[in-house]
């Protein structure tokens, strides 16, 4: 009996990184890691990819996924698509946040808008973009909140205009595929209007609100799945896209070189706040109670945190009577395991806070191996600097 036997090829890879862990990916692990955004295929691409031929496969090493399609024949060594895609057509994924820490700790909106997500697209024009790093974002920097954050909707669309609208002039337009909806509902009150869209027979995807011809707003249509989406990541298969980016030649090839895409999510950067409660009959404060005003002063201008990295320093921001903060002179990446940048053996990060700070006969530590800051607990109430908090009493 014969034996039906199918080639497949890699088409592309994506993967989510970010510098915060210590391996770039993920939180460190043992066996199998734990990604924090899960990419799953769209229920439509789902479909396409099995009219395709395409197979999916998770990479949570890579933080990430790798798409093959199948193959038959090949032109200047380059194999063939079985079954080209068709005009237009692109394969969505949603990204599904498992682990909310990283709005915290990554470098994006502080902002909890639920009216909104990320967008990423290989349909970017950056000659400069490496075969095997491909940025999917609006620049090779990272992740932007305002650059690649966008409008989302469910399939009941609302919208008010400043202006009155006429019956009929109204539409939703879907880009990919150019299908129309018109205006279910048009309510013109006091010179102004409210619309209303149902959009259940539109498939997800990037949406224009059109009015007499004017566009007047640009969303993506989520549909209705069965999580809240942190993001969608739309590929084009068409063979217009620049050359780097390009995923099948017009000849319906594969380049040699696939396509890496990747989304870099940036660590933030915070101020380090310390806030040190002073018990009553706690050491210092018994020392600091029996010293005169200026000798006080004199104390308090030499009690400092202390660092191993001559590049992280601080100030005693506020003194109370029974609160000292301090604040680091400049914003530090949050980052998964902290080092000495300075440090010739790359030692661990190591705080102190010290008195007398310069007096050799006195200086004396007062409390060692201060804590790092916590991904949990950031102050965005002062943008824009962002604060970390880490609170301590003596």
């Amino acid at each position: 009996m014969e034996q039906a036997s199918f080639k497949y090829a890699e088409l592309f890879s994506v993967s989510v990184r970010q510098p915060y862990y210590a391996n770039g990916i993920c939180k460190r692990y043992q066996v199998e890691p734990v990604v924090d955004v899960e990419l799953l295929p769209t229920a439509e691409c789902q479909a396409l990819m099995k009219r395709l031929d395409f197979v999916f496969r998770s990479d949570d090493r890579q933080a990430g996924f790798i798409v093959f399609a199948r193959v038959k024949g090949n032109t200047a060594g380059d194999d063939l698509l079985r079954f080209p895609p068709q005009a237009g057509e692109a394969l969505t994924f949603w990204m599904k946040l498992r682990n909310p820490d990283l709005l915290n700790f990554d470098d994006l909106s502080t902002e909890n808008n639920v009216e909104s997500i990320y967008y990423f697209t290989n349909q970017q024009s950056d000659a400069l973009a490496l075969r095997s790093d491909l940025h999917l974002s609006g620049a090779s920097s990272g992740v932007s909140a305002t650059v690649d954050s966008v409008s989302a909707s469910l399939s009941v669309y609302r919208f008010h205009h400043s202006a009155e609208v006429a019956k009929e002039t109204a539409k939703v337009r879907h880009i990919p595929s150019g299908m129309e909806v018109s205006a279910d509902s048009i309510v013109n009150q006091s010179g102004e209007s409210d619309l209303l869209f149902l959009l259940s027979s539109l498939p997800p995807g990037k949406c224009q609100l059109i009015i007499a011809g004017i566009v007047k707003d640009e969303f993506y249509y989520l549909a209705n799945p069965s999580f809240r989406p942190f993001g969608v990541i739309e590929l084009s298969l068409a063979a217009s896209l620049d050359a780097n980016y390009r995923i099948v030649e017009s000849d319906r090839s594969l380049a040699s070189s696939r396509p890496a895409y990747s989304i870099l999510f940036r660590n933030r950067k915070t101020f380090w706040r310390y806030t040190i409660h002073l018990q009553q009959n706690s050491a210092l404060s018994v020392e600091m109670a029996a010293l005169s005003p200026s000798d006080k002063t004199d104390f308090l201008g030499k009690l400092n945190i202390m660092t191993n990295d001559s590049s992280i320093t601080f100030t005693l921001a506020s003194v109370g009577d029974s609160e000292l903060v301090f604040v680091s002179d400049t914003a530090l990446s949050l980052q998964e395991k902290y080092f000495s940048s300075t440090s010739m053996t790359h030692d661990p990060l190591a705080l102190s806070l010290k008195k007398y700070i310069g007096v050799m006969a006195k200086e004396a530590i007062v409390r060692s191996d201060l804590p790092y800051v916590q991904t949990s607990l950031i102050d965005a109430t002062s943008l824009p600097a962002i604060y970390s908090d880490i609170f301590l009493t003596l």
